[in-house]
């Protein structure tokens, strides 16, 4: 009996002696590496997604949080992380762990099996254009199908709501000017004010159209173009000041004190913004510049930011050829022409209500650049 205390005595105090260090070293931040056998510092993983409440698998084991989630406690080295959202693809990747660092995966965008698309307009345009104060102006050769919409108005939980956006005709059925066909649209997307180069009854005629007011206010300031400009540059310094390029002279016009001035081409301001633009806008970064917004022919796609697998690319839609398109950081919708009907269309790209993201200290970050090193 003696002899069988002794060994039992024995068997715990071993086992006492191998599991208190491993004990002691787990509270520490240390775990036994089986593929190195040794004791290495662990490493964690920050999670969260667009949008939220998603699965998170680590190596095949379902994580205790949904994202945005913390795990806590892994080996240094490469882990698979799978994330799982219903009527979401799923995002896989393998992920590199370093002992005493965070790796930070931010606003992973979950791309969804089918992209939420409404249609905006019942009427196709022949392109769209933007102003300053969420303004989206949908052209047509004639003046009086020109509409104004608000990229914001949408703004609603149910995204798919059928006659969110309610189109304002720029010009009514009854003015003078509604019969007349346009000829150039130029604009400034950080400003609340057109020109329209317009033709109507024989005779060429410049607009000026102040959006900020409601009606819009519209203005024939025809009289301030001594010559048919070949394009025309806005001064970004100030709202009410272009400048008129023709084959030989350079014009400052003044549209609040209707003036003209002769314009030193040696003198101009270095704030000039030039009108039109030849190539349509057709890059965003989105999501905290995470992921790049693009039209490629047709196709506009979506690539997002990849920091450990070869780069991925989504086909989102089809959008009319050489046309403008707009992403609208407010609610995450781009806005776009459909290539085949020419309606306006809006896409959700990401939800309207974006979470906040747990910081994680800058001390703790682990971001690996895509020449492989380390920050």
């Amino acid at each position: 009996m003696l002899l069988l205390r002794k060994i039992v005595f024995y068997i715990f105090a071993l086992i006492y002696l191998g599991l208190c260090p491993l004990i002691v070293a787990r509270m520490l931040g240390f775990v036994f590496n089986p593929m190195t056998l040794h004791l290495e510092k662990t490493g964690l993983v920050y999670v969260s997604t667009i949008p939220p409440d998603a699965a998170v698998y680590i190596d095949g084991r379902l994580a205790h949080q949904k994202t945005p989630a913390v795990l806590r406690d892994l080996t240094p080295g490469k882990h698979f992380i799978r994330i799982e959202l219903t009527a979401y693809d799923d995002w896989e990747r393998n992920i590199p762990i370093v002992g005493k660092k965070a790796t930070v995966l931010a606003n992973v965008l979950l791309i969804p099996q089918e992209w939420p698309i409404i249609q905006v307009s019942q009427q196709p345009y022949r392109n769209i254009f933007f102003a300053a104060d969420d303004i989206l102006i949908a052209t047509n050769p004639v003046l009086k199908n020109i509409d104004i919409f608000h990229t914001t108005q949408g703004i609603t939980e149910n995204f798919n709501e059928q006659g969110a956006y309610a189109k304002i005709p720029l010009f009514s059925q009854n003015s003078v000017y509604a019969a007349g066909s346009l000829v150039h649209l130029y604009n400034s997307p950080k400003k609340p004010f057109i020109l329209l180069e317009i033709n109507i009854k024989d005779k060429h005629k410049f607009l000026w159209v102040n959006l900020k007011e409601d009606p819009p206010l519209i203005e024939d300031i025809s009289d301030l173009f001594a010559e048919i400009p070949a394009r025309i540059a806005w001064d970004k310094s100030d709202d009410e000041t272009i400048f008129a390029f023709s084959t030989q002279n350079i014009f400052r016009i003044n549209i609040k004190d209707k003036a003209i001035f002769p314009q030193d081409p040696e003198r101009l301001p270095e704030s000039l913004e030039f009108q039109p633009i030849r190539n349509p806008s057709d890059k965003f970064l989105i999501n905290d510049n995470n992921d790049l917004l693009t039209r490629e022919g047709a196709w506009i796609r979506i690539y997002p930011k990849e920091d450990f697998d070869a780069p991925q690319v989504y086909d989102i839609a089809k959008s009319k050829p050489s046309t403008n398109m707009y992403f609208e950081e407010k609610n995450g919708e781009l806005f776009y022409l459909d290539d085949k009907t020419g309606l306006l269309c809006a896409a959700q790209i990401l939800p309207y209500h974006p979470i906040l993201n747990i910081p994680i200290p800058d001390a703790l970050r682990f971001k690996i650049l895509k020449n492989g090193s380390n920050l």
